[in-house]
Parts: structure tokens; C-alpha cells; sequence
């Protein structure tokens, strides 16, 4: 996922990653931060993906565009 213009100081978490993209293992550790989320991956709130996806939104985290090529 791209990550928000306000984190300075971003390349990419792996090497084969562009410029501002992080794996969404990395985003979730963030987000559990920034929730203050106290319960482990198996619970509850991270069962439920529609929380978890709206967290992911209003802290700025959007889906990576990816190009289609068509075959020609």
C-alpha cells in the first residue's frame, strides 16, 4: 500500500518495493499503534476487516495502483 505524504522520511520497507510503499504486515503494526488496539492478530478487531480497512483509510494508507498491460 502507498503510504501518506505526512510519514518523512520513506523509501520502502523491502528493496523491491517502489518509492513509498509498504507491505500491509507493516501497515497493520502501525495501525495497531495509532488505534491503540491492546488485542493480539487473532482477535476480535483483527477478524474484522471492514474495521481494519476503514483504519487503514482515515490514516492516510490507499491501495497501490498497479498498471494493466494488455496483451496485444
Amino acid at each position: 500500500m502507498q503510504t501518506p505524504m505526512a510519514l518523512e522520511n520513506v523509501d520502502s520497507c523491502e528493496n523491491w518495493l517502489p518509492r513509498r510503499v509498504m507491505s500491509v504486515w507493516r501497515i497493520a503494526g502501525i495501525l495497531h499503534a495509532l488505534e491503540g488496539w491492546e488485542e493480539h492478530e487473532c482477535g476480535y478487531t483483527m477478524c474484522n476487516i471492514d474495521k481494519v480497512w476503514e483504519a487503514c483509510l482515515k490514516h492516510g494508507f490507499q491501495p497501490l495502483r498497479v498498471p494493466i498491460q494488455s496483451k496485444s
